[in-house]
């Protein structure tokens, strides 16, 4: 009745979730009076004697202007940056989006953070990972620990996903922050001889498809090649490496006859993206987009480029990145500026074009143009399809889909198109919500991460696929290789599923 009385008579209540905490605390003796504070005080010491319970938020509330992140002292140290963090302010700024709110923290749901949802450690999140980089760059750790292998081991598990980018509040970019803490880090330590392979797999894909191919997959299956690979280079044996194709995709498409299941005339022009893994490995992904894409009446060019530079962003060799970033836009953009849609099967490799190259090539402004004609497969069908432009007629090829969406996907265009192009062919589609596969690019190969990318797989992934009955269906190449070593199953590409409609309706 005292406490009630005490209320009714100041007319007031603290209230945490307006800000009666850390913000606004210090104000509560002004707002409420030393009588009714007192009294908090006491009802506080009452029952939380130890002070364990949110210490100091609301009842001894420190001044505003204490503990704050910025002192006098604070001088963050100066980085030449190999990126354009002028959107953000620079690098420093861009690692100061993180605001801590800890949505990085979910066990599970959405796609960020896929390494800590498996670990459960503070340094796998996009905050830790912030935190870690923000104190060596401030004085608050010595500022060789910037470049620390320690360091390194906290942006090791980052595996570049971009969830941060679209599911934190504050959008911490974090694929792009490990970007630029790679390319500092072997300012002052050897590239590994397995980074320079993965980042020059365009150049090793042409050597070795083709003619070669069954020699070099024979090696590549060898048990003991493969035990020499984990033990010097660090590719683990356990996994099951992608063949090279005896006629690439880019062979098959200057020599094939060109057939249409459309009998109307060619009415555009599209230019097919054909990344690496699609050209050298899994040309029937690529073959399957072309032939349905001239069956809705379109006229397929490839650009003829070398490699987009992907697989060098990720390792953080960004000046060799930069280099093929140039080669590939000379070779888009005529294209943009005609107006030509740039289509892509890989979702890392074309939405590279919309996100990594407008801070790789600041100042160019032909990026920006190739960006707004790039578009995801099942994006350039859905958009068809919204105009009445496909007028191509699917028949079913499954009662249900089940679908799971490359990480970049999700973060920056969603798997919208996607459900809307499957259903076309009459399958009931399911998302699962997945997360990262775990594969993500060379990641699930490296023989120290083989065990926790099994893990992030069989967190929702895996298991999903072994209960599904029907198709599953996975837009990025690493998908389709995780589940198809976690599963036994072969997921196809929508492009794939397309075709396969296609084809029966051909008859053939």
């Amino acid at each position: 009745p005292y406490m009630a009385q005490i209320l009714t008579d100041y007319g007031g209540a603290v209230s945490s979730e307006h800000g009666d905490g850390r913000s606004r605390g210090w104000l509560n003796e002004q707002f409420f009076g030393p009588e009714l504070m007192g009294l908090y005080r006491e009802v506080k010491q009452a029952f939380e004697p130890y002070n364990l319970l949110n210490p100091d938020n609301v009842v001894n509330s420190p001044p505003v202007d204490m503990n704050l992140r910025y002192q006098e002292a604070f001088k963050p140290i100066q980085l030449h940056e190999h990126l354009d963090f002028s959107s953000d302010q620079g690098f420093m700024r861009a690692v100061e989006m993180c605001n801590g709110a800890g949505i990085c923290r979910k066990p599970g749901g959405g796609t960020m953070c896929p390494s800590f949802m498996v670990t459960r450690e503070e340094e796998h999140t996009t905050r830790g990972r912030a935190n870690a980089l923000r104190a060596a760059m401030t004085g608050r750790l010595p500022t060789d620990e910037l470049t620390s292998p320690r360091m390194f081991e906290v942006m090791d598990l980052c595996v570049e996903c971009k969830a941060c980018k679209a599911e934190c509040p504050s959008s911490v970019d974090m694929a792009k922050i490990k970007f630029e803490f790679l390319a500092h880090y072997y300012e002052k330590h050897p590239v590994p001889l397995r980074s320079k392979m993965f980042a020059e797999i365009a150049r090793t894909s042409r050597l070795a498809s083709g003619p070669l191919a069954p020699l070099v997959n024979a090696m590549l299956g060898n048990g003991w090649v493969r035990k020499g690979l984990e033990k010097f280079v660090g590719i683990s044996r356990q996994r099951t490496l992608p063949e090279f194709a005896r006629e690439p995709f880019t062979q098959w498409f200057a020599k094939r006859q060109r057939k249409s299941l459309n009998t109307s005339k060619v009415t555009d022009n599209v230019v097919l993206f054909n990344d690496t893994i699609n050209t050298y490995n899994t040309p029937s992904v690529a073959i399957a987009a072309t032939e349905v894409l001239e069956a809705a009446g379109f006229e397929v060019t490839l650009p003829g480029h070398f490699c987009c530079g992907r697989p060098m962003i990720s390792k953080g060799l960004l000046e060799k990145a930069r280099e093929a970033a140039r080669e590939t836009v000379e070779k888009l953009y005529p294209y943009a500026e005609k107006g030509i849609p740039i289509i892509g099967l890989e979702p890392s490799c074309l939405l590279t074009f919309r996100d990594e190259y407008l801070y790789l090539l600041p100042g160019d402004p032909r990026p920006a143009k190739i960006a707004a004609h790039a578009v995801l497969f099942e994006e350039f069908v859905a958009s068809k399809m919204a105009t009445g432009a496909w007028r191509v007629e699917l028949e079913p090829v499954a009662e249900n889909i089940l679908l799971h969406g490359h990480c970049h996907q999700k973060a920056l265009v969603g798997t919208g198109p996607s459900k809307q192009v499957l259903g076309l062919t009459g399958a009931a589609v399911t998302e699962v919500d997945s997360g990262c596969c775990g594969m993500a690019g060379s990641f699930g190969y490296e023989a120290e991460h083989y065990e926790v990318s099994l893990k992030m797989g069989e967190r929702q992934l895996l298991p999903a696929v072994r209960e599904a009955d029907g198709m599953v269906v996975a837009a990025g190449v690493s998908c389709r290789a995780q589940i198809a070593h976690g599963t036994g199953k072969r997921a196809l590409h929508p492009a794939e599923v397309l075709h396969k409609a296609l084809k029966r309706q051909a008859g053939a």
